[in-house]
């Protein structure tokens, strides 16, 4: 940031500019990640709630 003489702020952008291309691979990281975590909330939910899904997976040993 720099002042000119008439005192006014210049704002000067020093960062790299960031392609399309990379911030379409880190959305769709993002993406994906949102979408795994809602399913695993989801399959959770539905655990909790069905008495067969429960005993099945309790049979296969896995205890949540």
């Amino acid at each position: 940031m720099t002042v000119s003489r008439s005192k006014r702020f210049v704002f000067i952008n020093t960062k790299q500019k960031v392609s399309k291309k990379q911030v379409f691979i880190f959305g769709s990281i993002i993406a994906s990640g949102c979408l795994s975590g809602a399913f695993l909330i989801a399959l959770y939910i539905e655990y909790l709630h069905n008495p067969i899904v429960h005993s099945f997976v309790q049979s296969r040993g896995v205890f949540l």
